[in-house]
């Protein structure tokens, strides 16, 4: 019995839409989870390292754990670059990781005994579960947000799993805590690039819009700097001039709608943009699907 009952609670990990059709729903059981202390190191004058340990205070014992979790918004400069699991469940047979830094998501999975049913469950406790280390290229990002998320196809929810035999029949009950919090890089100070540079536009190929990211360096000429951001065609034409000002030193970025100077959509195709400052000069190609 307890051996299917670990069966039917892998199936609940992989495809958690079987509970939602269960004759009982979710019940809070008293686990909670959150995040521990922050660790923030700058690598690089444009680079920091942020590790966020994920913490579970688990109620009952648990044998199987989804965990998918956003941390941002696609273009943003934050890249999910490792998960590690703690010790607390080394044991577990089956960790799953799945990153998708495009849409800023990852899928954590985790199941005590898929292989053996002899495995033990998670014991009640509180205590780290995973590490996640992000990477912070935007200098002046000084926060930001790891919540729980909904996927489809497959359909991925936040859910522990546990065992309950208090009927004495093994029965899979689960609960769905919340997660929501604000991860601040206290400590590690503003960012400022040591050079001009000039990021590829996000997304691209694009439609409705697209985002392009700017570096300015501090100057001994002042604190300002002149930027000149210019779209143009595969002719060499200008399309439509998005930057000319000037910036202080950091990250920056500018939009493009697809419409030059006139406010006129323009056609579908390959465009470039190059930005202009002080002596530094870069083009990059971007791609307009209408």
């Amino acid at each position: 019995m307890r051996k299917g009952t670990i069966i039917l609670a892998a199936a609940v990990l992989l495809l958690p839409a079987v509970l939602a059709s269960a004759a009982n729903g979710p019940v809070d059981l008293g686990s909670r989870m959150s995040i521990g202390d922050v660790q923030v190191a700058a690598t690089s004058e444009l680079v920091r390292t942020v590790t966020v340990p994920i913490i579970l205070d688990n109620k009952p014992s648990i044998a199987a754990i989804d965990l998918p979790l956003n941390y941002g918004q696609p273009g943003q400069g934050i890249s999910l670059v490792e998960v590690t699991y703690a010790s607390r469940v080394d044991y577990f047979d089956m960790k799953i990781t799945n990153i998708d830094d495009d849409n800023k998501n990852v899928i954590m999975g985790l199941i005590a005994m898929a292989t053996d049913p002899n495995t033990k469950d998670l014991a009640n406790g509180k205590g780290a579960i995973a590490n996640l280390r992000f990477e912070v290229t935007d200098p002046t990002m000084s926060e930001f947000v790891i919540r729980s998320t909904e996927m489809e196809s497959p359909s991925h929810r936040l859910i522990l799993v546990s065992h309950d035999f208090s009927s004495g029949q093994p029965e899979i009950v689960w609960e769905e805590p919340e997660f929501n919090y604000t991860v601040r890089m206290a400590g590690a100070g503003p960012l400022v690039p040591s050079s001009y540079s000039l990021v590829q536009n996000y997304p691209n190929p694009f439609n409705a819009g697209t985002v392009i990211r700017f570096n300015v360096p501090r100057s001994d000429a002042g604190d300002l700097t002149n930027v000149k951001l210019v779209v143009y065609n595969v002719l060499g034409q200008a399309v439509r001039t998005l930057v000319d000002e000037q910036y202080t030193p950091g990250s920056h970025q500018a939009t493009w709608d697809g419409t030059n100077d006139h406010g006129t959509t323009v056609s579908s195709g390959v465009y470039f943009y190059r930005m202009q400052a002080g002596n530094f000069t870069d083009t990059k190609k971007m791609t307009l699907l209408k």
